[in-house]
């Protein structure tokens, strides 16, 4: 059983395609189905992330600027957190595959654009898919809620920069998995996106695919090594897609407190970045920070100024 994507024409297309996490964490490992599913048609993918890992001060990697390094299963550097390196190494282990996962650092979105430009310039890249565990790269900024939106909106605003990529989409997994969002107005967003003429389609993860199955044992894998905090949204997806529902607790990490699991979190929603980016009242207010923490009191400083515009 193959995972019946909307976006086979516009990736096809591509002769270097990224899939790139957006939210940093663990959302590289969200575009791991569509990276299995798209590579059985030939298409060459690299994998990217925004990384919460300290890479700057790494040795052992290919570094092409200060805050853009590739790891694979031969880094040896001492690292506590560092979920996309073990990944690497479930690629080498299970698969039998040497990967390279490029990593950038948590910074601002200049920095974080001339690493996207020097990225795309080596691998030459004609196609990005921006992968995000949840859905709150789909704020636009006058929500009532509006859970951890300061990684997805930088790397929206910079792929959105990045005008000479033909095929820029984002993708969005696991609704309803994170907290902090009000998903009544997240379906009116996506109601807007598809009224703009923005909304790709969408398809599901079921236990029988390959891509799934895959998937899973690489977040499995992942999780059980040490010093890994384990990924809720991971962990929701993988739960619902088992059909599991209500408050079910696949890692102890959620023990205490209540999840709602039910089969929209394994549930793929394929969306136009630059609609996305256009409707995104954010983003003109942080195109030139250098660093994560100032773009964050960007929008401490503009938030009150956003009316909110929703229909009930």
């Amino acid at each position: 059983m193959n995972l019946n994507l909307p976006i086979i024409e516009q990736g096809s297309g591509c002769k270097n395609l990224l899939i790139a996490g957006m939210g940093g964490g663990f959302d590289v490992f969200c575009g791991l189905p569509i990276y299995f599913e798209l590579q059985k048609l030939g298409i060459n993918i690299h994998l990217a992330n925004y990384s919460f890992s300290e890479i700057t001060t790494f040795t052992g990697s290919k570094r092409l600027t200060s805050s853009l390094v590739g790891v694979d299963a031969e880094f040896n550097d001492r690292v506590i957190y560092f979920p996309e390196l073990y990944l690497t190494k479930w690629f080498k282990e299970k698969r039998n595959e040497k990967i390279t996962i490029w990593c950038f650092h948590k910074k601002g979105t200049r920095p974080l654009l001339d690493n996207y430009l020097t990225l795309v310039d080596h691998l030459n890249i004609d196609g990005i898919l921006l992968i995000d565990g949840g859905v709150d790269s789909l704020i636009r900024g006058d929500e009532e809620m509006v859970a951890t939106l300061i990684e997805d909106a930088i790397s929206l605003h910079v792929v959105n920069e990045l005008k000479d990529i033909p095929v820029r989409v984002i993708a969005c997994i696991g609704f309803g998995a994170e907290r902090h969002l009000n998903y009544g107005q997240i379906l009116e967003n996506i109601a807007g996106i598809t009224r703009a003429g923005g909304f790709l389609g969408s398809c599901s993860l079921t236990p029988q695919m390959p891509a799934f199955k895959s998937y899973e044992d690489s977040v499995l894998y992942v999780q059980n090594q040490p010093y890994q905090d384990p990924s809720v949204i991971n962990s929701s997806i993988i739960s619902a897609v088992r059909g599991e529902f209500g408050n079910y607790h696949l890692t102890k990490k959620t023990d205490g407190s209540i999840l709602q699991i039910t089969p929209l979190m394994g549930m793929y929603w394929f969306f136009d970045l630059v609609i996305v980016a256009k409707r995104n009242l954010y983003l003109p207010h942080i195109a030139n920070t250098e660093t994560f923490i100032g773009t964050l009191h960007k929008y401490l400083e503009v938030k009150n100024d956003f009316k909110e515009s929703f229909t009930y």
